[in-house]
Formats: C-alpha cells, structure tokens, sequence
C-alpha cells in the first residue's frame, strides 16, 4: 500500500514539474527578454544594428503583452469579488448575462468552499466591457486585471484570482502581466542597486 502511495506521489510530482516547466517556458516564450532577442537577431541578420541609445530607450519603453483575449472572453467574461474585507478573492468567469454569472460563479463557490449557496457573498460583479470602460491600462485587454488606481496610473492588481474557466487566452494574459511585474520589480531593484 505505502508503495502504491509513494508511486502515485512521485507521479503527481512529475507532473507538477512539467507543468512547471511548461508554463515558464510560456511565459518566456511571451517575455521581453525573449522577444528583445528575436528582434536583435532578425535585426543583426538584416544587417541593421541598434545603437546604445536606441537600445536603452527600448528597455524604458512599457511593455507590450503579446496575448490577446479570446472573442469568449471578450463577449463574456465576468468579473466578481467573493468574500470580505481582507478575506476578498477575484473570481473570473464566462456567462452568457449578469444574471448567469452570478448564479454559475454562487454555485462553484459554494462547492468549492463547502457551504450552502445563500453563504456565498458575491459583489462588485463587472462584465468585460465595465471593466474596460473603468480601466487605464493602455493594453485594454490589462484591464479586466486592475483593482486599483491612483489618478492614471494602475495601484493594484488582482492577486492569486480564482479562474472559473479553461480559457487559455485569459490565463495568458494574467501569466504576461505577472511576469512584466517582476521584470519591472526586478528592473527597480537593479537601478536602486547601482545607484
């Protein structure tokens, strides 16, 4: 018996790790870094050089995300805040109405959490096309992600978000704005560390 567990857990564990491997390669595959390197490549093998100064602007430039949202999502993706207070979770569902969304997002919430569905505190429901409308980012399809804003400027993002759906272009686009995060960070740290 303790054999048969073991042998499942080491299979569970291969797995978690190629899911692991997969989803880094996605997301560099999707980077700056990776796409800085095509372009400078295609850019050598053309016989075109970019100057120092061309090149540091670049960096300095926003990122551009490279996935855009399904038509799915773009016509049916909702957006709702489960919980309260510091207890609040970001649940992101398709339906096909508000009305849908509400009840399809009452229902997995319950089932997930274990409680009975008049439990399940559900506000701040937005469509696609509110959150586009509230939103900043400059890449619209950014933000179905923003939580907050502080004038122009996006102050918070939706962390660790529940994803009721299997849509690939949606955790894409979430997977290439949190890896642009940590660029960004890691960028920030390096310039404060030079001085």
């Amino acid at each position: 018996m303790a054999h048969d567990d073991l042998a499942v857990l080491v299979g569970v564990g291969i797995l978690a790790l190629a899911c692991l491997f997969v989803c880094g390669l996605y997301v560099y595959r999707s980077s700056d870094t990776c796409r800085n390197r095509k372009r400078r490549s295609e850019a050598h093998a053309s016989g075109v050089q970019a100057s120092g100064s061309n090149r540091e602007s670049f960096w300095d430039e926003e990122a551009m995300m490279g996935t855009q949202l399904s038509h799915c999502c773009k016509s049916s993706l909702y957006r709702a805040v489960f919980g309260s207070g510091h207890d609040e979770r970001i649940v992101f569902l398709i339906a096909g109405n508000r009305d849908d969304a509400r009840k399809r997002a009452t229902i997995a919430l319950a089932a997930i959490h274990g409680v009975a569905t008049h439990e399940v505190s559900l506000c701040k429901l937005a469509s696609f096309r509110e959150l586009i409308d509230i939103g900043v980012s400059e890449d619209e399809d950014l933000r179905v992600f923003e939580m907050a804003w502080k004038g122009e400027n996006v102050s918070a993002w939706a962390e660790h978000p529940l994803f009721l759906t299997d849509d690939s272009s949606l955790l894409g686009k979430w997977a290439e704005l949190y890896a642009d995060l940590a660029r960004e960070l890691a960028t920030s740290a390096i310039d404060r560390a030079r001085g």
